[in-house]
């Protein structure tokens, strides 16, 4: 009898041990495509929001936006009353664009 108990325990382990395995490791790889799925909708949702290229935004961390200074760069931001889209001038922060000559002469 207690043979057979035995031999029961054994094959009983020997195949819940590597199922409880696989499905341990199907659980991890799906929750990380489900957080992945996740990050990649909601940085797609906040690259929806039009601040940078509004007229009002100043460029400064204390004050980003003179109309709407608590919702600006936030997704409540995506459907703002007051946007006025910017013209194709460079902020006065940011710097420009390089030559390649200029670098090449800057640097060697």
């Amino acid at each position: 009898m207690l043979y057979l108990a035995i031999s029961f325990t054994d094959g009983f382990l020997s195949l819940f041990c590597p199922v409880m395995i696989w499905a341990v490791l199907l659980s991890f790889f799906l929750a990380l495509f489900f957080a992945i799925e996740d990050a990649i909708k909601r940085l797609w949702r906040l690259h929806q929001i039009p601040c940078h290229r509004c007229r009002y935004y100043t460029g400064s961390q204390y004050l980003k936006c003179t109309i709407n200074p608590c919702c600006a760069f936030s997704e409540e931001a995506i459907h703002c009353r007051d946007f006025e889209p910017t013209t194709c001038q460079p902020h006065p922060h940011r710097p420009k664009q390089l030559t390649k000559q200029w670098r090449l002469t800057r640097y060697w």
